[in-house]
């Protein structure tokens, strides 16, 4: 009877947890992360390609390689494993890195519009590459203004950087809500459970019948 008992507990946690847990929010997320993961790709690309020598060493695909894991982890639970705390957490681990990512990127976006002429390879390869010559050749055209063009992919994945660190910060917080809704809740039907379990207790106690001897 007491494994019973212990068993409704545990469903009524995750129970619980479901009912708390703000789904249509994170779907929400979980879809800015993915369309936030594909333009962050695909501005690093179109900045690579105006001037590879500028860029700074593929950050934006390595960035996006978390992002990915994030986006993937937050559909997990929303659509998945909605009453599971534990993939919750997995998914609060990701979002971390994701923070962590998206902090890096920032950083390198914001040094390369403080420095656009910087190049961070090697003095060979930022001088005397093919690639090097063929951009300052291509670009003493007056045709299209790689350097202003570049400038626009940076502050737009600088953009996409600081929505996406956003977003993982929000996350942080409603896993943090959820945790502390769910405690409290827990700690409210603690006494009512308790005084079950004794009216229980009570009920499989053994009545005793006395019998006088005349």
């Amino acid at each position: 009877m007491q494994y019973s008992f212990s068993n409704q507990a545990v469903i009524s946690q995750s129970e619980r947890w479901r009912q708390v847990w703000p789904t249509p929010f994170l779907a929400l997320i979980a879809v800015g992360q993915m369309l936030l993961t594909g333009a962050i790709v695909a501005l690093e690309t179109w900045s690579m390609l105006l001037n590879i020598t500028s860029s700074f060493l593929f950050v934006g695909y390595i960035t996006s390689f978390f992002f990915t894991i994030t986006w993937i982890s937050t559909f997990t639970v929303v659509c998945c494993n909605r009453e599971s705390r534990c993939c919750a957490t997995h998914a609060l681990v990701e979002n971390v890195l994701s923070i962590i990512a998206s902090s890096v990127l920032l950083y390198y976006d914001t040094q390369f519009l403080r420095y656009p002429t910087a190049c961070f390879w090697s003095f060979e390869l930022c001088i005397f590459s093919p690639i090097s010559v063929a951009w300052h050749v291509f670009s003493g055209y007056n045709i299209f203004d790689l350097r202003e063009a570049k400038l626009i992919a940076i502050r737009a994945q600088l953009a996409c950087a600081a929505i996406m660190l956003s977003l993982s910060v929000f996350f942080f917080i409603i896993y943090i809500y959820t945790v502390l809704k769910v405690e409290s809740k827990q700690t409210s039907v603690a006494p009512y459970r308790d005084m079950e379990l004794r009216q229980l207790q009570q009920q499989q106690q053994p009545t005793i019948y006395t019998v006088s001897v005349q």
